[in-house]
């Protein structure tokens, strides 16, 4: 007893033993008796609830719109059926994966369409299977039947089995087994499609990646399009399904997107089907204008994974990514402009009409109105953390090109490229974090040869690091933490972008080139070369700030200026006036 009404407390409001009585009524039939706290009580399951509790049982979803369609009595049962054998048996929509099969006996088919009385096998095809699975084949879209097939008895003669001239049997003219092919196909419906709970961080990325309102694409979309894709990076369950996708996976998704309609709007073709196929060029632009953004991506994200194209170009082209990653950007901030002068525009016809009051002006709440404005105090200036040390030996030097020019170094490099590569996607928010983790433990344990190689240079890859990461808000401080990092003011995102890439992967890419010749000059060089670009950004930073602070007090004067007067007298300024 006790526990029951817990459970029916669970919607906050303590639950009493009147309403649990209520409840056992309502929903098993049991007599209003009345309990008590203490006691125990009994309850019969109605007959239908069994079969639902069965191991194996599966709800499957039925589209009504299909079932108006048919217009054979056997159509719809066949459509159930097929629908019931692909949820007990879990299966889901994969690209590329081959079709299954459902056998049936001949009395057990005609039980599923529903024909009753002498069975003749012919005529059961003939009326009942057949047109059954041209309606299938014209109006149902979550699945197809590709054929039908008739496994016959073994033909035999006084118990022995009859054989051809190949030393095969034959086939006797008794029905066996009637098999289906049955194919999944991509799911066009997106609200149809499973969600799931996911973190608030594997959506950062459309946070940061925004675009015009036109374009734009709602999470919920992403979640149900990773549940209803498999994941190609993990490895399969222990039963053999697939994993939903990865948020990296997911973000692939929404770059095929940024690079169709990038395509779209510009005309300029990525691979030949933009020609051909129906989601490309100016039909994925009418097909977002008449079903919205979310469907088209939907579709146009099943049609690439049943057919990839655009995902075999891009991950070869880096440049034709920035390119499309650029265009993004260009649209988004056009969008959120016209955006604000709509607002603007809106907020100045009703002030005209009078149908919102007009603006009131800001006035100085302390008693002198020459008040100096302070301008805020910027953070430390970006400088080199201690002093340069001396050169390193020649003759460690030397070991360290012999250490990276080893095919194990090579494959470490490769690794460390890829390592940096989210930190350059989004340089604002994880290329600190990486440089912190870098920092922290990784650059040793991740990647033994390379930092021995760097020990023995005299570390200048870690100092590149380290400056990167003093860029983007590690201080020792935090670095121990796993805290949020709040980069200088002065460092905005192509600044983020251009210190990821010269100071973390740029040491990856020249020895993976093998291109080693005055390295460690190289390096620092580039420490050299990104803290004079930091520093610039900090003084033209730092300019700004003044001259806001600037135009703050010259705005100030000329409020104080314009104040109205009073019988000729202005109003005291301080308490010393009269």
């Amino acid at each position: 007893m006790k526990h029951a009404l817990t459970v029916l407390s669970a919607g906050g409001s303590p639950a009493q033993p009147r309403e649990l009585v209520a409840s056992l009524a309502r929903l098993f039939g049991r007599a209003p008796d009345t309990l008590k706290r203490d006691t125990n009580f009994d309850f019969h399951v109605p007959a239908w609830i069994v079969p639902l509790q069965q191991p194996g049982t599966r709800y499957a979803h039925v589209d009504l719109a299909v079932l108006a369609r048919f217009r054979r009595r056997s159509s719809p049962l066949l459509y159930k059926d097929v629908l019931a054998h692909i949820a007990a048996e879990k299966v889901r929509y994969e690209p590329g994966a081959p079709p299954f099969t459902l056998a049936y006996a001949p009395k057990q088919l005609a039980d599923v369409l529903g024909v009753s009385g002498p069975l003749h096998v012919g005529q059961l095809r003939l009326r009942h299977l057949d047109p059954a699975v041209e309606e299938i084949r014209e109006h149902v879209r979550a699945f197809e039947i590709s054929s039908v097939t008739l496994h016959h008895e073994a033909r035999r003669r006084a118990g022995a089995l009859v054989r051809g001239e190949d030393g095969k049997g034959l086939d006797g003219r008794a029905v066996a087994a009637i098999e289906l092919t049955v194919r999944l196909l991509p799911p066009e419906r997106l609200e149809t499609a499973p969600a799931r709970l996911l973190a608030e961080g594997d959506f950062e990325f459309l946070q940061e990646r925004g675009d015009a309102p036109a374009y734009a694409i709602r999470p919920a979309t992403l979640v149900r399009l990773g549940s209803a894709l498999p994941s190609t990076s993990l490895p399969r369950k222990k039963r053999g399904g697939a994993h939903p996708l990865l948020s990296s996976e997911m973000q692939s998704r929404y770059l095929y997107w940024l690079a169709g309609i990038h395509e779209a709007l510009t005309g300029e073709a990525i691979t030949p089907s933009f020609e051909t196929a129906p989601l490309r060029g100016q039909r994925l632009l009418d097909a977002i204008a008449q079903d919205g953004a979310d469907k088209a991506f939907w579709a146009f994200s099943m049609a690439e994974a049943e057919a990839p194209d655009l995902a075999l170009v891009l991950v070869d082209k880096p440049r034709l990514r920035v390119v499309i990653e650029a265009a993004r950007k260009e649209r988004a901030d056009a969008a959120r402009k016209d955006a604000a002068k709509s607002r603007r525009k809106a907020l100045r016809e009703a002030r005209a009409d009078g149908t919102m009051p007009a603006p009131v002006p800001k006035r100085d709440k302390t008693d002198s109105h020459e008040k100096t404005v302070v301008p805020p105090a910027a953070p430390a200036p970006v400088a080199p953390s201690g002093t340069e040390p001396a050169r390193p030996d020649p003759e460690a030097v030397d070991r360290a090109m012999a250490i990276l020019s080893t095919p194990e170094a090579k494959h470490e490099a490769k690794a460390l490229a890829s390592y940096w590569q989210h930190g350059l996607d989004f340089p604002l928010t994880q290329a600190g974090r990486i440089a912190r983790l870098f920092l922290r433990a990784e650059f040793e344990t991740r990647f033994p040869i390379l930092h021995e190689a760097d020990a023995l240079m005299g570390q200048p890859y870690r100092r590149n690091v380290t400056l990167l990461a003093k860029l983007l808000g590690v201080t020792k401080d935090n670095l121990a933490e796993d805290g949020k990092l709040i980069p200088h003011p002065c460092i905005d995102d192509d600044l983020a972008e251009g210190c990821a890439l010269v100071l973390g992967k740029a040491f990856a890419f020249w020895v993976r080139e093998c291109q080693l010749d005055g390295l460690v000059d190289r390096l620092a060089g580039d420490r050299e070369r990104m803290l004079g670009e930091a520093n610039r950004a900090r003084a033209a930073w730092r300019e700004g700030e003044i001259a806001k602070a600037k135009a703050a007090r010259a705005q100030a004067a000329a409020k104080a200026k314009a104040q109205p007067r009073m019988g000729g007298w202005a109003y005291p300024t301080s308490l010393g006036e009269d």
